[in-house]
């Protein structure tokens, strides 16, 4: 309560400071750039971003919000996105360990708004990826994400708060929020349809697999709205990326053409198999690992089960076989084609900067399978470059 009551006075004080400035030091050409878009709600397409000097490669006429994950950003880019529409967000996150204390969060809160107001941005973007089992301490952490999108709207209403969330709220990596609080909270929720294999329970070995199955989405995506979550809060997050496994534990079976690949077991938060057997690599190195003629690999393969393609190689270094599972066009356009039939709010990607701009015979398609989420999608051939 003492939050709440204390969050006028954070406004409050917040307002009064910037609002003498809010248009000073704009580093556009033009004023109205630097202030915050004032788009009511809309079919999304948001790009996390953890590189500052991408900007230029993204096909702008396609995002809708650009979720940073760096420190500071650069003047163009702020120009360039509110040019086009997009929303620059914050991503943010919060130490657990203070969720109970008030003090501590109505500095955070304030410290939130001046660093939104100062840099003429759209909002916040919460990756709270922390385990959670206490209902007490996952009701603080709504609280929290409460009381950040009361102070931020009542600044402005066009604010944008969202919340990242795993890709089922059935309290996967030990994740037991209070997913329906969340939602009402917030403008809507990211269901992050990868790393699905963290926790894999009832296997006997540990093998390698699909990264994001369209299965496990619509799995998640079903018990999110059995919890009341409208479908127009939640966006699908889907993968540029994907886990290399190294050295199939096959034995002598091991070969180019291995269709299960048996892993180390690798626990992770009380499941004895998980995805942390493996690399994250980006998709640019996907691709260029299959390009290279130096390297012994099996053409790319295609499980009809997860829907997913994969591939294995003979280990230069080592001699032994590796698997890889990543997302192609054609995997991500079954998931976005997914999220259409559903009725989310839209989709997004982790991350924006996993791919290589200069091969555009293989990054285009890329923006462009998100981007068929819009009925009438925009060519992608509007990047800066």
């Amino acid at each position: 309560m003492r939050i709440i009551l204390l969050l006028f006075l954070i406004v409050f004080v917040v307002a009064q400071s910037s609002s003498s400035s809010s248009s000073s030091g704009c580093p556009c050409d033009s004023s109205y750039l630097c202030e915050p878009l004032q788009i009511a709600p809309r079919q999304e397409f948001l790009g996390f971003s953890l590189n500052s000097t991408q900007y230029p490669n993204y096909y702008w006429n396609q995002l809708t919000t650009l979720a940073i994950f760096y420190e500071t950003i650069e003047d163009e880019l702020l120009c360039i996105a509110h040019e086009n529409d997009v929303r620059l967000v914050w991503g943010t996150t919060f130490p657990i360990e203070n969720l109970g204390n008030s003090s501590y969060i109505e500095e955070w809160i304030q410290e939130q708004i001046e660093k939104v107001q100062s840099t003429f941005t759209d909002g916040l973007n919460f990756d709270v990826e922390s385990p959670i089992t206490d209902p007490t301490i996952a009701q603080q952490y709504t609280e929290l994400v409460s009381a950040t999108n009361k102070a931020f709207k009542a600044i402005n209403p066009f604010y944008q708060i969202s919340i990242d969330v795993a890709w089922s709220p059935s309290c996967i990596d030990k994740r037991c929020y209070d997913y329906a609080g969340l939602a009402s909270n917030s403008d809507f929720l990211v269901a992050m349809d990868y790393d699905e294999r963290s926790q894999v329970f009832g296997e006997k070995v540990c093998t390698a697999g699909a990264n994001s199955s369209p299965s496990n989405a619509l799995a998640g995506i079903n018990n999110f709205t059995d919890l009341g979550i409208s479908t127009d809060q939640l966006v699908m997050g889907l993968p540029w990326y994907g886990y290399i496994y190294k050295n199939c534990l096959n034995g002598d079976e091991a070969g180019l053409e291995t269709v299960v690949c048996q892993i180390e077991s690798v626990p992770f938060r009380g499941a004895n198999c998980s995805d942390a057997a493996g690399s994250e690599y980006d998709y640019s190195y996907l691709v260029q690992l299959l390009q290279d003629q130096t390297i012994n690999s099996s053409a790319v393969q295609w499980n009809t089960e997860w829907q997913s393609p994969y591939f294995n190689y003979i280990d230069p270094i080592t001699g032994n076989v590796d698997q890889v599972w990543f997302d192609n066009p054609q995997s991500l356009s079954i998931k976005v084609q997914l999220a259409q039939k559903l009725n989310l709010r839209g989709v997004a990607v982790w991350n924006i900067d996993f791919l290589d701009f200069s091969d555009q015979y293989n990054s285009r398609p890329m923006w462009d399978a998100l981007a068929s989420f819009f009925p009438q999608s925009a060519s992608s051939e509007q990047s800066l470059n």
